[in-house]
């Protein structure tokens, strides 16, 4: 245990020597199956979303069942995430304080400019948004909130933050990016190879994403070692803002991450 800690200490990155539970991890991906937005599944899609042994994923579902994780319900004969699932969420907004420090910049940034702004971080291959203000022009833009789930690949804080990543960390994420994305990821590795470059000379991204926003993308470095994705979006039919264009969105953009970054160094 005093090793680990000390290599954690020095890398500035969670290490432990010993093993992690199989069983444990398991039945995490049980629970990663609902993040794609299904409202329910059954044995056998979970058994498809998760590829381990039908018995296996009976075992863990019942007990994630027992634990208050998971509800069945009979008449659909599929699982659920139970309530206690939400109460997670609210704690992690909870414990990253660093949050409301910075809540006023941004809302104030995309009121300002007529404009969407949100914070997200990495999850595995997408970019997770742990806060946002919706303040572009169209009604549509409004439904986005805490929580949603950005193909990592596709949106401009994703690219951003592989952009910013190592060589080695990056390859990790591509490997995992060829296994999900399968014949499609010559193609998409090319495109996205070329969108890392260019954030790297400008210092932000852009990207259009499947869910029809468009925007620039750039990180900011948090407390504690952590790193978010920083971006602001607008609809892509609509086009930005008349007052912008994208390379002085881009350049609000740099100046709020600064401003972010000042922030978070200042606060108690």
């Amino acid at each position: 245990m005093h090793k680990s800690r000390h290599m954690s200490r020095e890398t500035g990155k969670f290490v432990r020597v010993t093993p992690g539970s199989q069983s444990l991890e398991r039945g995490i991906r049980l629970l990663r199956a609902f993040l794609e937005g299904a409202p329910s599944l059954s044995n056998s899609e979970l058994v498809a979303r998760v590829q381990l042994p039908k018995a296996t994923v009976s075992r863990l579902s019942r007990s994630l069942v027992d634990a208050g994780m998971l509800e069945f319900d009979p008449k659909e004969e599929a699982y659920r995430l139970a309530p206690s699932c939400l109460s997670l969420g609210r704690a992690f907004q909870f414990s990253r304080s660093e949050l409301g420090t910075v809540n006023g910049l941004l809302e104030a940034f995309a009121r300002e400019n007529q404009i969407n702004v949100g914070l997200s971080a990495y999850d595995h291959v997408h970019m997770v948004y742990v806060t946002t203000f919706r303040r572009g022009r169209s009604v549509q833009t409004r439904t986005v909130a805490a929580g949603l789930r950005l193909p990592i690949e596709t949106c401009s804080p994703g690219i951003a933050y592989l952009a910013h990543l190592g060589a080695r960390e990056r390859a990790a994420v591509y490997a995992m990016l060829a296994e999900q994305r399968g014949r499609e990821w010559p193609k998409i590795r090319a495109t996205l190879n070329v969108a890392i470059r260019s954030a790297r000379k400008l210092g932000y991204s852009q990207a259009s994403s499947v869910f029809g926003n468009a925007g620039v993308g750039t990180t900011v470095l948090g407390p504690q070692g952590s790193t978010y994705g920083l971006n602001a979006s607008y609809l892509a039919s609509a086009g930005p803002p008349p007052h912008l264009t994208i390379q002085t969105l881009g350049q609000k953009l740099l100046s709020l991450a600064a401003e972010v970054e000042a922030a978070w160094v200042t606060s108690p």
